[in-house]
């Protein structure tokens, strides 16, 4: 199963970096089996959301 994490409002001064946000989710616990991917996205402009959504269609 793939999980595709958008964390939005990357530019916004105190935003968790995608790492503390592996962290906090407790990612790397996850079974080898499943994949997931943390991309730092903005919805207001679209910025990385296109990699995002790439990736998730690649791995599914």
């Amino acid at each position: 199963a793939s999980l595709l994490i958008l964390a939005n409002k990357q530019g916004i001064k105190g935003a968790l970096t995608l790492a503390k946000i592996a962290k906090v989710l407790n990612l790397e616990a996850m079974d080898i089996t499943r994949h997931w991917n943390i991309v730092g996205c903005s919805a207001h402009t679209g910025e990385g959301l296109i990699e995002g959504f790439d990736w998730l269609v690649q791995d599914i």
